[in-house]
């Protein structure tokens, strides 16, 4: 059977011209996904609010014989709204009350002896809310009342969203091995664009949650799909690089997402401009072929040939004449032939998610992975999620929290490879200080003169938290053993999106106390950074290539009277 990695190797080439073009014209697809993931940023912001007064306009009248000034409109407040302790980003301030008023009516209010009949008379906001669309027309939260004893909704449906990327993962994984990879990628956009307007129209809060839910996983599938195609079309030496240059898309499309914010203030808009215009991805079907390593792996090998022979034209390269006969075999070393072998061979036996916790030194590395994933999408999208609760503007702090990111990724790549880091400490020192960056954030005054520094830490973190984002695809990649490698990026990509669907409920914690969100992120987080000690490093290693092979991988020689009693070998031989 021709195998595509020959093909790129001793032919076409790892990253030539045709693939370096397919891969920024996939790459771009990624816009898409990332505004609907972090549109809620915008279209769910927190409002200030407070309760609808039924006699308010009344009130008005009689206080103001002119139009409503904001002196008028703060002495309405007075009298109809209760004061409570709130806190800001200087500390605790004396603030109107959101969720209450006072239970009064008009006679009453303007009684001689009215601050004693209603002082202690409150009731809630039975009435609905009043919010303050000074810089938000209109959001989710507003159009849902998600605010008061609602208040735990707003997060509940970012929550449901990232779940959507786990089932997204799952299903369109099937459909694109089973169906191809581009037809799973236009179906994917076709279902974004559909509940993409759908949502932009949502008449109650159960719909849009639902709506938001299939949103997500076609949303996701999308990302997924994209990345697949790019990386399939592209040889082994380059493919670490681009797994870590395709996410900079990714950040690409946060900027933009914070560029349409800030034009366009009503929610249902937005969700449209950020939707709508994806119509244009469908053209791909005509522009962007099929993987050609899929095609040969299900045996259409005629297909495979057009869009190999295309590829050579481009990168102005010559094809053998025997290639699709079943003559050709690649110039390539008896041992090399032996390595393939090996691994076709090991690939071949029956593996489960179990085998990575069979064995006790796979099972650690493992673990940790796990722990390691769930807690960077954590952190990512929990900073990600509250940038609008830093010191200084909503739309600037957004837009440096993706600017960060592209450099995140190059920096990552050069201490990955870097021969005094490799991959383990890279992961460390990135964990580490991305958690030390929002313990600091958690800590420092929003305020005043410490506000830029509360802001700088804030990005360190991100920046940081980028970096090791891109590192854990890379280290798992080379750290699980062939066999169950496919299996273990799975479980660890599923480990992400749970990590994803807590990151929203742990920025509830704020309502608690405003420094403990990012104190569960730092905490967390030096956590993850100190276990990737324990891990071996895999840079210019070789890789395991089979089960046994992965379970002594980083592990400590045994000890004499251990050889001797056959302790390791029967738990091998378990599998």
């Amino acid at each position: 059977m021709l195998q595509y990695d020959d093909v790129l190797r001793y032919i076409l080439g790892d990253f030539g011209t045709y693939q370096k073009f397919c891969f920024f014209m996939l790459g771009l697809t990624s816009l898409a996904p990332v505004m609907q993931s972090f549109a809620p940023v915008y279209i769910q912001a927190y409002t200030d609010h407070w309760c609808l007064v039924p006699a308010a306009e009344n009130i008005t009248q009689q206080l103001c014989n002119d139009t409503l000034t904001a002196e008028c409109e703060e002495l309405v407040k007075n009298l109809t709204l209760p004061r409570e302790s709130m806190e800001d980003l200087c500390g605790t301030t004396l603030g109107f009350s959101q969720c209450e008023r006072f239970n009064v009516g008009l006679d009453e209010l303007f009684h001689p002896s009215a601050p004693s009949l209603y002082t202690n008379k409150t009731t809630s906001c039975d009435h609905g809310w009043v919010y303050d669309t000074s810089q938000y027309k209109s959001t989710v939260n507003q159009q849902f009342d998600l605010v008061c004893d609602r208040f735990y909704l707003d997060a509940l449906s970012t929550s449901v969203y990232m779940s959507g990327n786990l089932i997204g993962g799952v299903i369109y994984g099937v459909i694109m091995d089973k169906f191809g990879r581009m037809p799973g990628l236009m179906l994917a956009f076709t279902l974004m664009i559909i509940f993409g307007v759908i949502q932009a129209f949502a008449v109650n809060y159960a719909m849009f949650v639902v709506i938001r839910f299939l949103l997500s996983v076609a949303s996701y599938s999308v990302y997924m799909a994209g990345f697949i195609i790019a990386t399939e079309y592209i040889g082994p030496s380059k493919r670490t690089i681009a797994g870590m240059v395709y996410p900079m898309f990714y950040s690409v499309g946060y900027m933009l997402l914070t560029l349409y914010a800030y034009f366009i203030r009503e929610w249902w808009i937005l969700q449209l401009v950020i939707t709508v215009p994806n119509v244009l991805f469908l053209t791909y079907w005509w522009i962007i072929p099929e993987s050609p390593r899929w095609l040969l792996s299900v045996g259409k090998d005629e297909e495979a040939e057009i869009v190999i022979r295309k590829c050579a034209k481009i990168n102005k390269v010559e094809v053998p004449v025997n290639l699709f006969d079943g003559t050709w075999v690649p110039a390539m070393n008896e041992k090399s032939k032996d390595n393939i072998s090996s691994e076709e061979s090991d690939i071949s036996d029956s593996h489960s998610s179990l085998d990575l916790v069979r064995l006790p030194n796979m099972r650690k590395k493992s673990l940790i992975m796990f722990y390691i994933w769930t807690i960077n999408s954590l952190v990512y999208f929990g900073i990600s999620y509250n940038t609008s609760a830093l010191a200084g503007d909503d739309y600037i702090n957004a837009f440096l929290s993706a600017l960060v990111e592209i450099p995140a990724y190059a920096i990552g790549i050069w201490m990955m490879d870097f021969r005094y880091l490799g991959r383990r400490w890279s992961l460390c020192i990135t964990m580490t200080l991305s958690g030390v960056a929002c313990m600091c954030t958690a800590l420092i005054p929003a305020c005043g003169p410490f506000a830029w520094i509360e802001i700088t830490s804030a990005m360190i973190g991100k920046f940081a938290i980028t970096s090791s984002y891109g590192m854990i695809y890379v280290y798992a990649l080379e750290l699980f053993p062939t066999p169950v490698r496919s299996i273990g990026i799975g479980l660890c990509s599923m480990f992400s999106c749970i990590g994803g669907i807590l990151a929203p409920q742990a920025l509830l914690f704020g309502d608690l106390w405003k420094p403990l969100p990012f104190l569960v992120f730092g905490v967390t987080s030096i956590i993850a950074g100190i276990l990737t000690l324990p891990l071996p490093e895999t840079r210019r290693e070789k890789l395991p290539e089979t089960m046994e092979e992965g379970e002594q991988f980083g592990k400590k020689a045994p000890k004499p009277e251990e050889a001797i009693n056959g302790i390791g070998n029967g738990e091998l031989s378990r599998l």
